[in-house]
């Protein structure tokens, strides 16, 4: 008899402690593989993670967030209850997000001798709106790829809303907050991508990109980690074997998966804090030597 039991918020605590010195793959992979292993339903997760300490170090009052991030996740179970989940857009992926975004903000909190520009800091407020974001940004994902700009992030925006809208005793917060989130979980559709960095490529960059881009970061980093990358890109190319064949094959292929890789930029100070950029060239070098 197995008399384990899994300490979820303990497990995560460990790992998101602001002492902790900068992140490397291993330790990611670790978390990352820790937490699909021993976690299967997204409400527990959320409500386990939002009452770590580092987040409720990120004190604010009123907080209507906490409640709002916990309704998503019980809303992603009840999703995957009634239908398949996608390969990868599942309820695994968005642990993935919002474990990636608890990284980069805890690294923030780590600088604070570091100041990093007015730009790229987060309030408690906008942290807190960010992971209500990243649980959401691919609520009833359909396993596809957009159509037009924004088609899925605005439908799980759309979900989202509906699912705000219906449990909020006050709807004009719901709405404000609506407000501020969509155009950080549209700047997820990755279409969009090339034109986010372009913007943010100036010494003066718009605080809402910054915010977005710290969004679109913790969408892709896990995507960057050695083993898990490989992982992941098996899953997608699963998800779209049967609407998008060719797609399929040329993501499974290595010279696909390089490809995207080569595309992929990690521009907050958040994540050169967490070493993302140097995790993302170390896995790029491996991946060159293998197809060499």
């Amino acid at each position: 008899m197995n008399d384990f039991q899994f300490d979820l918020r303990a497990y995560l605590n460990s790992f998101l402690d602001v002492e902790r010195t900068a992140l490397n793959a291993q330790l990611l992979e670790e978390l990352l593989a820790g937490i699909e292993k021993e976690v299967q339903c997204m409400q527990d997760f959320l409500n386990a993670l939002v009452n770590t300490n580092i987040w409720q170090s990120w004190y604010i009052e009123p907080n209507p967030y906490k409640a709002m991030i916990v309704a998503v996740g019980s809303e992603i179970d009840r999703l995957a209850a009634v239908n398949t989940e996608p390969a990868f857009h599942s309820k695994r992926h968005m642990m993935d997000v919002c474990l990636m975004l608890s990284c980069l903000l805890v690294r923030e909190a780590a600088q604070e001798s570091q100041q990093f520009s007015q730009a790229w800091t987060t309030t408690s407020t906008e942290k807190w709106q960010l992971l209500l974001a990243a649980s959401a940004h691919d609520l009833g994902h359909p396993g596809l790829i957009n159509g037009s700009p924004y088609e899925l992030e605005q439908q799980s925006l759309d979900l989202l809303k509906a699912l705000l809208m219906g449990s909020s005793k006050d709807s004009i917060l719901s709405q404000e907050t609506l407000e501020s989130i969509s155009p950080w979980i549209l700047a997820t559709d990755h279409g969009q991508y090339k034109a986010l960095l372009e913007r943010l490529d100036n010494k003066s960059p718009e605080h809402v990109d910054c915010l977005a881009m710290l969004l679109v970061e913790a969408d892709l980093a896990s995507s960057v980690l050695p083993l898990r990358g490989q992982l992941l890109a098996g899953r997608l190319s699963d998800e779209w074997a049967k609407p998008y064949p060719e797609k399929s094959i040329a993501l499974r292929n290595q010279v696909g998966y390089l490809s995207f890789l080569t595309s992929l930029q990690f521009v907050s100070p958040q994540a050169a804090c967490a070493g993302i950029p140097q995790i993302l060239n170390n896995s790029l070098t491996q991946i060159r030597i293998q197809l060499s």
